[in-house]
């Protein structure tokens, strides 16, 4: 998802930006190797690893997010508390090659593009 869903990051710096313009808190993370996956078994044994998942606090937009991209499987969690939902299962180096023939017009976005939507405090990822 953090390497071919272009479109992916278009919409979460989109939302980052609007919530900016409108003094919102962002209600919106991106959780790789979340420990919740451990909740939903059948879900987990169908994921590439490391597996990432997109959490947030607005289910609409949760949903709409769903609608918008490809191969995404969604669950619905309830956490005690905003740390358990965005607490990762272990530390882990996110690495994607390059593509050997890049045909689009535009530059293919930049491994690390995520980390501005990690929760704070998680140990930042490189690629």
């Amino acid at each position: 998802m953090l390497d071919e869903e272009e479109h992916f990051q278009e919409q979460l710096f989109e939302r980052l930006r609007l919530f900016a313009e409108r003094n919102k808190e962002q209600d919106f993370w991106l959780v790789i190797e979340p420990k919740f996956l451990d909740n939903f078994p059948n879900i987990a044994k169908r994921l590439k690893r490391p597996a990432v998942a997109l959490v947030s606090t607005d289910r609409v937009w949760i949903k709409f997010m769903k609608l918008r991209l490809d191969r995404v499987l969604a669950e619905s969690f309830e956490a005690d508390n905003l740390e358990e939902a965005l607490a990762s299962s272990n530390p882990t180096k996110l690495e994607f090659k390059k593509p050997d023939n890049w045909v689009a017009p535009y530059p293919k976005y930049e491994s690390g593009w995520w980390e501005t939507f990690l929760p704070q405090g998680s140990n930042k990822t490189k690629a």
